[in-house]
């Protein structure tokens, strides 16, 4: 017996480990790390309780029935979040009114991390699940845990991927009442082997240790610049900037050339959504929205960050009457929101490098793809610098021959 047919179409979620009555499903590492769930056919009886509960469908996605530009107005908690802090924002208002909040978190120790969804009740604890993570997490350890709690009666809002949101939502259908899910605006999802291995590919040629990695830092401004934190041979903690020019692994993410192979078939990159609500980056604001900007006399600050947040069904409503009392929002067509967000139309895309990547990785390791971006890097260098060479009037007679023939 198969849970799924192709690799395409498993996102690992795990719900099928966590649902087989026998304990016959075990999620197993394939040789780029990602997770795919193997059966033990002694212990299995053949219920099919594992393919009728897999979620990979978007079944119960919802139209979305309003879409705004939104920031925390709370300062502290927006320079903690990666654009406009609507996570922080409901979660803590959702943990005053005795909820509890699930999102996730980096688990660190000696270079490695481990990322998974955790379950948080006190505000102190919400700031670790702040911020983007860009690699997939492990929501197995807390999907019993979500089941107990909801059965009990108490209020839960799970954030996460939207396959991840679709597996809680399948595995509590009986006592969903008091369940709100928030779906992110997915680009795909590195393994958890990737990321650290490039964790300690930068331990070793740096000569640090990495306390901590934070892929959007606002002490940089709302963008894409992030930090390592790390301590050094003198036991002390430095820093060091990242970002897509300088990182192989955010870059080849952003490129996205090494996300599961689910995830350029994803049936959730689409404006019907899974979560009651949705939340991402309003990228492109100062183009296509330009008077919500305080520079242009609106409210919002473009260096803080912006959120887009676009509600999909009754309980999105509820969801933002009765824990956003700390959110500023403005209506903006889902139209304006979708132009960068390509995500809500279609799943990512990759090309050839993807193979070369992933075999070099699986048979050299890190350095491969390390060695890769570094000659990338180097042939985009020598590019901005033959451009620069090139004299103003050639630039503009090339521009108007281009011009020309478009």
């Amino acid at each position: 017996m198969k849970v799924y047919k192709n690799k395409e179409n498993c996102c690992g979620c795990g719900l099928c480990e966590k649902i087989c009555p026998k304990q016959a499903i075990v999620l197993c590492e394939d040789s780029n790390g990602f997770m795919y769930p193997t059966i033990n056919e002694k212990k299995c009886i053949e219920c099919g309780l594992c393919i009728k509960s897999c979620n990979f469908n978007a079944e119960g996605t919802n139209s979305v029935l309003e879409s705004y530009a939104a920031i925390n107005i709370n300062q502290k908690s927006i320079m903690k979040s990666a654009s406009g802090g609507m996570f922080s924002a409901l979660a803590t208002d959702f943990l005053k009114h005795n909820g509890v909040v699930v999102g996730v978190t980096n688990k660190f120790g000696k270079s490695e991390v481990k990322v998974e969804h955790q379950i948080v009740n006190k505000k102190v604890d919400l700031e670790k699940l702040q911020g983007s993570k860009y690699v997939q997490s492990d929501i197995r350890p807390i999907l019993i845990e979500i089941q107990k709690k909801l059965k009990n009666g108490e209020k839960v809002l799970f954030s996460g991927t939207p396959c991840q949101v679709a597996a809680v939502k399948k595995m509590n259908e009986k006592c969903d009442d008091k369940l709100y899910t928030i779906d992110i605006i997915c680009h795909g999802v590195p393994s958890n082997k990737v990321f650290n291995d490039y964790l300690k590919y930068q331990s070793q040629y740096g000569g640090f240790n990495i306390i901590d990695f934070i892929f959007r830092d606002k002490k940089y401004g709302w963008g894409l610049d992030g930090c390592i934190k790390a301590i050094n041979k003198k036991n002390r903690v430095i820093e060091k900037k990242i970002n897509p020019e300088n990182s192989s692994y955010y870059h080849f993410f952003l490129t996205g050339e090494i996300y599961r192979e689910s995830c350029y078939q994803c049936p959730y990159a689409q404006e019907s959504r899974i979560g009651d609500l949705t939340i991402g980056d309003y990228w492109g604001i100062e183009q296509y929205s330009p008077e919500m900007l305080k520079k242009n006399g609106g409210k919002f600050e473009e260096s803080k960050g912006v959120s887009c947040l676009l509600v999909n069904n009754y309980k999105g409503k509820k969801l933002l009457v009765d824990y956003g009392k700390n959110i500023e929002k403005m209506p903006v067509s889902i139209k304006k929101i979708k132009k960068i967000n390509t995500q809500l139309e279609h799943p990512a895309n990759y090309t050839k490098i993807r193979k070369i990547l992933l075999n070099g990785y699986k048979n050299i390791g890190y350095r491969f793809i390390e060695r890769k971006f570094m000659s990338w890097k180097i042939r985009y260098k020598l590019k901005i610098f033959l451009l620069r060479m090139i004299p103003k009037k050639i630039k503009q007679k090339l521009k108007n021959l281009k011009n020309q023939y478009l």
